[in-house]
């Protein structure tokens, strides 16, 4: 079937996405080295002059200019990269279902990049449970907030210094850029921000171009259906997510746009109407569970939903995804379709465990089973102790 290889391919193609936005992230690089160059600079064309008030405020006004015109040329570069991706991913639909679908009255084409960028603009972001933002304002957020750290970084500077060089000294140990990236210094956790940012605003702009690719082909598609990463690191609510089908028009389909929250690796791909119709061998998408600790890179079906595969998996690697308790459940529920629709509220957000046990569902039965057993077996150990102190 069309949607089988369409998740092959697409399964694949989130891979390269994610480096793609991994990359953009790490562009963020030169922009920070700029700012700490010109930082340097400015204090030292200052170097001779007394601490005042005035100078400290001439100071905190040219670097304040300084951080953010290099941290908004790059989110605007970044802006330029993610409208060149929506349109090639528009392209790619096209071409792709094109190719798939031997049938002459099948014809995709894509949209227009401004339709894209339209799009794209207009679909919030979700950020956790019942949180969102906008594409212009993620972007706006990001360097404002670290420009406004810098700014932080050098008032500080001049209450922990006496002279020029003192200040110097203290805001450059705050704010430098380290050759592994991986200290608490203000440049170091913008370039990890960074990162976050370009994958979430990559993910974004990729599957914005889904969702106006079928409004320009709602003839030939009959929606989406949702694709998790299946490997270790996968959100509960994406987990659970996998490989459900919305309609064109579900009023559904914006609570399960990926990205579903930063980092979401989650995409979207399309439901072809069942009039077209493909020979198509049994089709394989990648996994990496962590078994025994260790990633297990492994193919498995392309239409096989995220808690399916997990249950292949052994109890104690299950139990590293669900923890112990919901991880029983799993077993004793041995459902897994079942299981994923559970575990989320309606507006998909993942529920807690004691938000599940207190359903009257199978899972929250099983539940509030289980937590008996916690109970009797406390207070076994409980009476087992009083015994042996009497």
């Amino acid at each position: 079937m069309p949607s089988e290889q369409l998740t092959t391919i697409y399964s694949h193609h989130t891979v390269y996405l994610q480096r793609l936005g991994a990359t953009e992230g790490f562009k963020v690089t030169p922009y920070l080295e700029l700012i700490e160059n010109d930082v340097v600079s400015i204090l030292n064309k200052y170097r001779k002059r007394k601490i005042t008030a005035a100078l400290q405020a001439t100071i905190q006004k040219e670097v304040n200019e300084s951080s953010r015109k290099h941290l908004q040329d790059y989110t605007s570069q970044l802006k330029v990269e993610n409208r060149a991706l929506g349109a090639y991913e528009g392209e790619l639909a096209a071409s792709t279902l094109n190719g798939l679908i031997d049938d002459e009255d099948f014809n995709a084409v894509s949209p227009s990049a401004a339709v894209i960028n339209s799009v794209a603009n207009i679909t919030p972001i979700k950020l956790g449970d019942n949180s969102y933002t906008s594409y212009s304002s993620m972007m706006s957020n990001y360097w404002q907030k670290w420009a406004n750290e810098v700014d932080g970084i050098v008032l500080n500077g001049f209450q922990e210094g006496a002279t020029i060089r003192e200040v110097t000294n203290s805001i450059l140990s705050q704010i430098e850029v380290s050759k592994s990236g991986t200290t608490k210094s203000v440049f170091d956790r913008a370039r990890r921000s960074a990162r976050s940012l370009a994958v979430t605003g990559t993910n974004h702009y990729a599957n914005t171009a889904r969702i106006a690719f079928v409004d320009e082909n709602d003839q030939l598609l009959e929606g989406y259906r949702f694709l998790a990463v299946n490997d270790s690191k996968t959100s509960s609510r994406c987990r659970s997510l996998d490989q459900r089908v919305f309609k064109v028009g579900s009023s559904d389909l914006k609570k399960a746009t990926p990205p579903l929250h930063p980092h979401c690796r989650s995409a979207l791909t399309f439901e072809v109407a069942d009039k077209y119709k493909l020979d198509s061998d049994e089709t394989k998408k990648a996994s990496s569970f962590n078994i025994d600790g260790k990633r297990d890179p492994k193919p498995i079906d392309s239409d096989s939903i995220y808690y399916a595969n997990m249950s292949k998996l052994n109890a104690r690697d299950q139990d590293n995804i669900l923890g112990p308790t919901l991880g029983k459940a799993f077993r004793r529920m041995d459902n897994p379709a079942q299981f994923a629709k559970a575990t989320l509220d309606e507006q998909f957000n993942p529920l807690t465990i004691k938000q599940l046990r207190k359903k009257n569902d199978d899972l929250g039965k099983i539940l509030q089973q289980i937590e008996k057993e916690k109970k009797a077996a406390r207070l076994a150990r409980i009476n087992a102790k009083n015994k042996t102190n009497t």
